[in-house]
C-alpha cells in the first residue's frame, strides 16, 4: 500500500472504530431479525471494516485511507501481529461481498446474510481483544 494511503492515527482512536463496529453489528442483527438480508449483509461488511480499522489503529497507530478496502488486508497483515489466517479469511470474505451486496441486483439469501454477520461478529471479537491488548479501555 502506498504511504499516501496511510494516516498516522492516535491509538486511542481505535475505541471509536470499535464503537462504529458495534453500531453496524447491532444494525446487522436487527436487519437479520427483520428478514432484511441485504441490509444485514452490508451492515456486517461495514462492521468488519471497522473491526479491521480498530485493530490496525490500536496495534500500529495508523489507518488506511485507500479507496480500495481490499488494500487494507496487506497493511493489517504487515502491521498487526495478531492478524492470523482466520481473521484474514473473515475480513477477505466480507470485503469480497461488498460490491455485490451494495451495487449488484442479486439479493442475498438468508444463509449468505447470516454467514456475513457471523464472520463480522467473530472479527469484532478479535478486534476487541487487539484493542484491549494495545490500548485498553
Amino acid at each position: 500500500m502506498k504511504m499516501s494511503n496511510v494516516r498516522q492515527t492516535p491509538r486511542a482512536e481505535a475505541l471509536k472504530s470499535l464503537a462504529k463496529c458495534a453500531e453496524f453489528s447491532a444494525a446487522a442483527h436487527a436487519a437479520l431479525s427483520s428478514d432484511r438480508w441485504d441490509a444485514a449483509g452490508l451492515s456486517a461488511i461495514h462492521s468488519g471494516i471497522c473491526a479491521g480499522d480498530a485493530a490496525l489503529i490500536a496495534s500500529a497507530g495508523v489507518r488506511s485511507v485507500s479507496p480500495d478496502h481490499g488494500a487494507v488486508i496487506a497493511l493489517i497483515d504487515a502491521q498487526v501481529p495478531e492478524f492470523a489466517a482466520t481473521q484474514r479469511r473473515q475480513l477477505s470474505g466480507l470485503l469480497k461481498m461488498k460490491n455485490q451486496v451494495a451495487y449488484e441486483q442479486r439479493l442475498l439469501t438468508q444463509a449468505e446474510a447470516r454467514h456475513l454477520v457471523d464472520n463480522a461478529d467473530r472479527l469484532a471479537g478479535w478486534a476487541r481483544r487487539v484493542v484491549d491488548a494495545h490500548v485498553g479501555r
